[in-house]
């Protein structure tokens, strides 16, 4: 699973909806913090259209399990015919396909004038005993159910993953603002400050300039992150199905502490990319199976009743009303078993390429496995580093606090000049920038340890406290 890259995107306007989503209040419990991200699950888990592809598709699978399961039922075919056709007929055995046979002696030349005749018949056939082909085709129906259930799993585990991490790199952005706005707002003092001081003689007159400059520079770095914040917002949307759930709720204290580390060992046999695998095994065991099965004899059972009429009489008299009507009816029962006795030579390369598939689909679980093992010890350090990292970003933060408020206090006393002030207040904010992206790296970090242990409840137990 990759992960997600905060993208540059080109500015999009908000609608009013979402303005009036960013004035709410920001206390807000953990409960609802918590229930919003549930929100977005589910609203994605019904709504995206790719899992619901998956899910029909699975239903699809569901249906060919019985499909095969009705194989035991006979087959009842009734039928009724009329012709009018030549009744010229020869003596002796001929293929049967691609002729059209005619019943009757044989004629003693031949007749091209038509005459009618009818037939209907009722044709029962039952296949009781299959030698296990039946059970073979059944099973395999049900593996491929499996691999379907498997896959539409994974589909939704790992579009649950993207959506949290859609979640949050929306966090972190709209927590950013907060950083750039209050550097408008430092801007502004600086620029109120020095306009005082050039005033009073106290300063020249390029040092306005300049406050004004850095101010400006810090508007359309608000106007870069809003226009960020706004796509954030809309490729969330889009992970949901279009629609976001109502009662938009950010979380804004999730960058202010840091997730354990401790998580636990948990086995990747549960993975659902790890379940996909095992059950691509299976359908693939299961179809070479079925294969070796298909050489066995069948039984068939059968019966049939019709009845025939004809224009044509016995001693060769022709009536044609005698056509339309039954003249003659039969019956009849049977049995017959049938033995493939070549099939095998005919399947034998087939065999061999669905062993052949077979094991390739072994080797492939594991280096399924092997990957997301390795995958796994990184997140794990990856994560680790990560907490580390941001429990040492509000250190670097109150230094370059204390820093600023000294700078500025010594510029105010005419000790230093405009650039000291505007570097340490750039210090400042980059400072305050790093500890929201030092938090949001240490839970995306918690994210991709959950994605390759299989068990988003790891992210998701710590989320909202």
């Amino acid at each position: 699973m990759k992960r997600l890259i905060l993208p540059v995107f080109p500015k999009i306007s908000l609608t009013a909806g979402m303005l009036f989503c960013f004035l709410l209040p920001q206390r807000v419990t953990a409960q609802q913090i918590k229930s919003y991200l549930d929100s977005l699950l589910h609203t994605a888990t019904v709504n995206y259209p790719l899992i619901r592809v998956k899910k029909l598709q699975t239903q699809a699978l569901q249906y060919a399990v019985k499909y095969k399961q009705n194989g035991l039922i006979p087959s009842l075919n009734a039928s009724y015919q009329v012709d009018y056709a030549t009744a010229n007929n020869i003596t002796g055995m001929i293929y049967p396909q691609y002729i059209t046979p005619i019943s009757g002696p044989p004629s003693k030349g031949n007749d091209y004038s038509g005459v009618p005749g009818s037939a209907a018949a009722l044709n029962l056939q039952w296949e009781p005993i299959t030698f296990g082909q039946r059970g073979a085709e059944i099973e395999l129906a049900k593996g491929k159910l499996q691999y379907g259930q498997a896959d539409e799993n994974l589909t939704l585990f790992q579009h649950q993953v993207y959506v949290i991490g859609a979640w949050l790199n929306y966090l972190l952005v709209s927590d950013l603002i907060k950083v750039y706005q209050s550097n408008i707002d430092k801007s502004a003092f600086n620029l109120k400050q020095a306009q005082t001081l050039v005033a009073s003689g106290l300063r020249p007159g390029t040092d306005s300039s300049s406050f004004h400059s850095e101010y400006t520079r810090a508007e359309m770095q608000l106007i870069t992150i809003e226009r960020q914040r706004d796509s954030t917002l809309i490729a969330l949307k889009e992970l949901v199905g279009g629609k976001l759930p109502v009662g938009l709720v950010i979380d804004s204290a999730l960058f202010k502490h840091i997730p354990e580390v401790a998580l636990g060992d948990t086995a990747l046999t549960d993975h659902p990319e790890i379940q996909l695998g095992k059950a691509n095994v299976a359908a693939n065991e299961l179809a070479l199976k079925s294969l070796r099965r298909s050489i066995l004899p069948r039984l068939t059972l059968w019966s049939t009743g019709y009845g025939r009429g004809s224009g044509i009489g016995a001693d060769g008299s022709i009536n044609s009303s005698d056509g339309w009507r039954f003249q003659r009816y039969n019956y009849g029962v049977g049995a017959q078993i049938a033995f493939p006795l070549l099939e095998i030579f005919r399947q034998k390369p087939l065999w061999k390429q669905q062993e052949l598939i077979a094991a390739s689909s072994r080797e492939q679980l594991a280096q399924t496995e092997l990957r997301l093992n390795t995958q796994k010890e990184i997140a794990a350090s990856n994560f680790q580093k990560a907490v580390q990292s941001a429990q040492l970003a509000p250190q670097q933060f109150y230094s370059a606090q204390y820093t600023y408020k000294a700078i500025q206090s010594r510029y105010k006393s005419g000790l230093i000049n405009y650039y000291d002030v505007i570097q340490a207040q750039q210090l400042l904010f980059q400072s305050a920038a790093t500890v929201k992206i030092a938090y949001y790296a240490a839970w995306r970090a918690l994210l991709n340890e959950a994605a390759y242990n299989g068990n988003l409840n790891l992210f998701l137990n710590q989320y909202g406290k």
